[in-house]
């Protein structure tokens, strides 16, 4: 029984890890121009932090690319 419920909850675990990190944004620090306000992966960290507590993941793409603009980085068309 205790190895059952083990085997559920580790496999209900590792379900939330991959839908969590199916939200993220993926990004390539080539595929943005700017950053005069602050560096890439800092931008990049702290945008991802705050998209990652929007509840409707749809939602969560959008928020990214407005949060990079506000630390001035812009996608490169392309």
């Amino acid at each position: 029984m205790a190895a059952m419920m083990r085997t559920v909850l580790l496999s209900t675990a590792l379900l939330g890890v991959v839908l969590a990190l199916s939200g993220c944004e993926t990004t390539n620090e080539d595929e943005w121009a700017g950053g005069a306000r602050k560096p890439f992966h800092q931008a990049e960290q702290t945008c991802e932090a705050q998209a990652a507590r929007i509840a409707e993941e749809s939602a969560r793409p959008a928020f990214f690319t407005g949060c990079m603009q506000a630390f001035g980085w812009t996608r490169r068309a392309g």
